[in-house]
Order: structure tokens, then sequence, then C-alpha cells
């Protein structure tokens, strides 16, 4: 029942509420600048959500070019996370990523950094719209709603994920996304 009432709500707010602008409009159009990728935000009618924005964390305007960001969005009471927006770019995007190596046996460990240059993931379900290819991935315990939805627009690497919409729910976000003017 709890999970029916959640769900419910989820659906209340993605479709049913009345339109207004994001509280942090304003940081976005900014990030937007100092990103070396487009950015893109849900342009959905009739959601009223708050928008909060981790990486990159702190954000200070104007001091670097950032090259990943993520977007969470939540209710307006700011309690239910209803997804995230993960973004860079889509071709030529690097990154450093840790691999730890463990020897129970010997009870040591050890972590090297090994830089990495992205490559699109075409596992998952293949979803279209538009001239657009994504990619949905369920979670493993088909008892959630969402799971991942990954695609490229334009130059950028999009991949969102949720718990509480569902995959229509995902893909109707997807298709509304457009760029953030700066």
């Amino acid at each position: 029942m709890k999970k029916i009432a959640l769900a419910l709500m989820c659906v209340l707010h993605l479709f049913g509420l009345a339109q207004s602008a994001f509280a942090d409009d304003q940081v976005l159009h900014q990030l937007s600048k100092d990103t070396d990728f487009v950015i893109y935000a849900p342009q959905l009618p009739k959601t009223d959500w708050k928008l909060d924005i981790p990486v990159p964390y702190p954000y200070k305007p104007g001091k670097k070019k950032i090259t990943l960001t993520r977007f969470s969005y939540f209710d307006m009471s700011g309690s239910i996370y209803l997804m995230g927006v993960e973004q860079h770019k889509a071709y030529g995007y690097r990154f450093t990523q840790s691999i730890t190596n463990i020897d129970i046996k010997n009870n040591t460990s050890s972590t090297k950094q090994k830089e990495r240059t992205f490559t699109f993931d075409s596992r998952g379900e293949l979803v279209t719209w538009d001239d657009v290819e994504a990619r949905f991935e369920s979670w493993a315990t088909k008892e959630q709603n969402g799971g991942f939805l990954k695609w490229i627009q334009g130059d950028t690497y999009i991949e969102m994920s949720s718990v509480v919409l569902t995959k229509e729910q995902m893909i109707e976000v997807a298709r509304s996304m457009k760029p953030v003017e700066h």
C-alpha cells in the first residue's frame, strides 16, 4: 500500500501540478556556461520539481571548466527523490577510474588509478524517440520502478536513474530534455 501511495504521489507530481520555474534556474544557466558540453534539462509542462546539483561540489561559478555534472530532482518538499541525471561529453571524455585488488589470503589490498576514455555501453533494451536511440536497464529487483536510461543527445552523454518513476515516465522526461541556454 505504501508503494502504491508513493507511486501515485509521484505520478501526480510528474503530470498533475501547475507549471513553475525551478528555483535554481539561474544556477543551471550559469553552470551551462562553465561546462565543456551542452547541458540538457527536462522541459515537461506541469512539473513542480526541486533541483539540486550535487556534482560539481562545491560549485563555484566561473572558476574552472566543468567536465561532468549530476542533477538530482526532488518533489517540492525535498523529501522524495524522483531521479538523477548525469551528463558529460559523449566523445573524448576522459576520466580516472580507481581499481582496487583485495588479497584476502594475505590480508592486503592495492589501489591503482587508471585513466580511461568514455565509450557508450550498449547494454539494455533499445528505446527510441525522434532520432534518439537510448538503452534502458531495469533494476535487478524487478519490484522497483525505473532503472537506468542512457543516451547521447547532440554531443552530450545523458544517464538518468530513478526508483520512483516508471520506465515510461523516464522516457517521457528524456523526450522533453532540451539544451539549457547560457
